[in-house]
């Protein structure tokens, strides 16, 4: 579930992956591509909170500015696309 009215106020909006049509027997090409990219993009974030919690960051607190932790991600994030190539 998005809460769309909170990523709103970060100025981003939430992708989802597309859903098989009703009625429909599969899902046409151009949803499987969508949901391959939006898949790919979920992975690489969940894979850096998972480093984030591996490294116990994220349960002890973070102790910084709090402007920094949407650029902090958006940089891992970065380095993982970049590290797989997309």
């Amino acid at each position: 579930m998005v809460d769309t009215q909170s990523l709103g106020d970060l100025g981003t909006t939430a992708i989802r992956p597309r859903r098989k049509r009703p009625g429909h027997t599969s899902t046409p090409p151009q949803d499987k591509i969508h949901n391959r990219r939006v898949n790919q993009i979920r992975w690489a974030v969940e894979q850096a909170i998972a480093h984030l919690k591996n490294w116990k960051i994220l349960a002890t607190g973070y102790h910084a500015r709090l402007t920094e932790p949407p650029t902090i991600i958006r940089i891992v994030t970065s380095l993982k696309h970049y590290r797989f190539g997309w």
